[in-house]
């Protein structure tokens, strides 16, 4: 039999490509972004603008980062038809979403300092069926700062709030895909996904006590599953019931009425869970530069393994510093495994329903929790799994196959690689990309947070890492 190497990695990615519409106005406005300004200070999700009527009919817009490309839009027949003077045609860059580095097959968020800012103008080739030529390019320079620079707020107690009586819907992102470039024999420019899917979890705060801890009921509201391009939505009375937690103000799980387990969708490599799983913040303060281990071994989050089935480990914690997230000022942590360095062995792992042999396991997990509020904002994590496995992958047979997955967003209006939630009114933050973050302070209502891979206040919009709505 024939063994093949396998690398699993697991990662959220998001690509929004509008219609191109086939009607329109024509060029009635010079082509150049209005915003941001040149020389502006930017972070998070920032809006590059340019006048849609100067875009023709039939033509797009190629957006680049410091030259490398990020995506073509076009406007939509809806845009066009409801064309109002000075409207503008906005591209949001994610400046929290990692992209891979030129040349290789990492990704990397963009470091704060100086990025240029493109917009390509494309038109459709006259006499010609088919096709289009680079008409103008506008650019634009700005300084990221996502970091909050000279802000060191001393030692700290990184804690959760709970407000009795909350109810918070969180917003997830989850994917199982093929690495292309660390697959041989793997064809194709792009990660070939396997499965993905996108989740609301309603979290309940029910009681709260005096030492802080609170009974927090989770319940899976909304499941839609992605395979091989089509998406089933599971209707409600087929979901997990819900599930109650005693949760302390560190995130552990003091009491919770039944076993999680969730084989159907387990057995599938669908990436789903009906609970937040709150990291555990260390018990002591600390300062920015502080490393910690986890006081109690934490849960990975391997796509086709049941939640009571996951390996458990320690983890190491950095915290990184003080940046913005979601709109607030967020205490980021970093925490990290690594199984090549000790910690379990397992013979096989089921990633995404494939077999994986004698797996390395590397996790990375990016936190960022409002500190002063105690909302969790947003969660971004990674898992990168290398083994053997004997499926094939792609068009060539006997190839070295690379799989990711991820489960997205931050927490704060929904936690990429994260979990992801909106804040506002009454509602914790959601998670992407991963699980997307949650907000501190645990609002009610709220925005959606955004990949990875959180949990999000009601009503908002979606985004990564933990975070409400």
């Amino acid at each position: 039999m024939l063994i093949r190497k396998t690398l699993v990695a697991i990662g959220a990615n998001a690509l929004c490509l509008a219609a191109m519409a086939p009607v329109g106005a024509q060029n009635e406005a010079p082509f150049t972004i209005r915003k941001p300004p040149d020389g502006a200070t930017v972070r998070e999700k920032v809006r590059i603008t340019v006048p849609l009527a100067s875009i023709p009919e039939g033509g797009y817009i190629a957006y680049a980062v410091d030259g490398q490309f990020r995506v073509a839009l076009a406007p939509t027949a809806e845009m066009r038809k409801e064309l109002r003077q000075n409207q503008e045609f906005v591209f949001v860059w994610d400046t929290k979403a990692p992209i891979k580095v030129r040349g290789g097959v990492t990704s990397e968020v963009p470091k704060d300092g100086q990025h240029e800012l493109s917009a390509t103008l494309y038109a459709p080739k006259e006499g010609q069926l088919g096709g289009s030529i680079p008409m103008q390019t506008s650019s634009v320079k700005v300084t990221l700062a996502n970091k909050i620079a000279g802000t060191d707020p001393g030692p700290i107690r990184l804690r959760y709030a709970f407000q009795d009586g909350s109810n918070r819907t969180y917003q997830r992102d989850g994917n199982v895909a093929i690495v292309v470039g660390l697959t041989q024999g793997m064809q194709g420019s792009s990660d070939q996904e396997l499965v993905g899917q996108r989740s609301n979890l309603l979290v309940a705060v029910e009681d709260k006590y005096e030492n802080g801890n609170a009974i927090v009921r989770n319940k899976l509201t909304k499941l839609a599953v992605r395979q091989g391009g089509q998406e089933t939505t599971f209707p409600a009375d087929q979901l997990p019931k819900s599930l109650y937690q005693e949760l302390t103000p560190t995130g552990e799980v003091k009491y919770q009425n039944e076993t999680v387990s969730f084989e159907q969708f387990a057995e599938l490599g669908i990436p789903v869970d009906t609970t937040i799983n709150l990291p555990m913040l260390p018990r002591q303060s600390v300062r920015v530069g502080d490393k910690w281990q986890s006081e109690k071994r934490e849960k990975l989050d391997i796509p086709g393994t049941p939640p009571n089935k996951q390996p458990e480990v320690v983890l190491t914690s950095t915290l990184e510093g003080i940046e913005w997230e979601g709109g607030y000022p967020t205490a980021k942590i970093h925490q990290a495994y690594d199984s090549s360095k000790g910690g379990f062995k397992l013979a096989s792992v089921v990633v995404g329903s494939v077999d994986v042999e004698n797996p390395t396991v590397t996790y990375e997990r990016d936190i960022y929790l409002a500190y002063k509020s105690g909302t969790l904002v947003k969660i971004n994590r990674t898992i990168t799994i290398v083994g053997k496995t004997t499926q094939q992958f792609g068009a060539a047979a006997g190839a070295n196959a690379g799989l990711g997955a991820g489960s997205g967003g931050g927490m704060l209006g929904g936690m990429p690689g994260g979990l992801m939630g909106s804040m506002g009114g009454g509602a914790m933050p959601g998670m992407r990309g991963g699980m997307a973050g949650a907000a501190g302070g645990m609002p009610s209502g709220g925005r959606a947070g955004g990949a990875g891979r959180g949990p999000a206040g009601g009503g908002g919009r979606r985004g990564g890492g933990m975070a409400g709505g």
